[in-house]
Formats: structure tokens, sequence, C-alpha cells
């Protein structure tokens, strides 16, 4: 018999928590996410995605789970990395409201890196580039 354990909004967030179960052994199931996904708008009707658990295993899930809600499992930043790149430019949030407002969507293209070896290699001339290392930069 299982026993719901935590239930989530989100049931992307209910599969990741029911990941972490697994992998530590516990025997965690996710129900109702295809009733969320297909009718997003009944989520908080029908009390959001649950993660159910064997009942001989409910208090170390729950144990778990309060460590994951803790920030246990987080990631550091490495030192000395990077941060990811800021992908939102005026001109993106232009497209967005042309889009939002009047059904139009705007043509993007792809500016340049600053990199001539990598524009370079990011357009071999057939009209679809490639990403570079740096990620995709696009504007309206």
């Amino acid at each position: 018999m299982h026993r719901t354990v935590a239930s989530y909004l989100d049931p992307i967030e209910a599969h990741i928590v029911c990941g972490r179960l697994q992998a530590e052994g516990i025997d965690a199931i996710v129900s109702d996410d295809q009733t969320n996904l297909a009718n997003w708008e009944w989520r908080q009707a029908i009390g959001g995605t649950r993660v159910r658990v064997a009942e001989d295993q409910f208090e170390a899930a729950r144990a778990l789970i309060a460590e994951l809600d803790g920030g246990a499992f987080s990631l550091e930043p490495e030192a000395g990395g990077q941060p990811p790149p800021y992908r939102e430019t005026p001109s993106s949030r232009l497209a967005l409201l042309f889009g939002l407002l009047f059904g139009l969507p705007l043509p993007w293209h792809r500016t340049a890196t600053g990199d001539a070896d990598a524009d370079a290699d990011a357009d071999d001339g057939d009209g679809d580039a490639a990403p570079d290392a740096r990620g995709d930069r696009f504007e309206a």
C-alpha cells in the first residue's frame, strides 16, 4: 500500500522528487501527473501531483524531502565559473509584445558573437546557424 508523502502543483517537480527518492532506494511513484499535464486548470482542484511511497518507507521519504526542501542537494557555483548568458534583450521583449498584442511574429536573426572563427564555424552558409559554445543569441 502506498501513502502520499508530498504533493506538488508542478508535475515536473514531483518527478524530480520521485527520482531522488528512488535513487535512495525508496519505492516511490508519481500519481495524477498525466491528468495535471493534460488539464492544467485542474491542478489545485485535484490536489496537485502526488508523490507516493510504500507505508514502511514513509518516514525516510519525509526526511529526504525535508533535506531537498532545505537545499541539501543544490549545486554550488564552481569557483571561477561563468554565469549563464543573459538571453533577454530589448528586441526580444519587443517581439514578445508584438506577438501577444497583435499576433504578429517578428523575424529573429542571430547576432555576431565578436569571434570571427566561431561565427564562421556556426554559419556554414546553409541558412541554419549552429549554436556556438557560448549559447545562441537572438534579436528581432
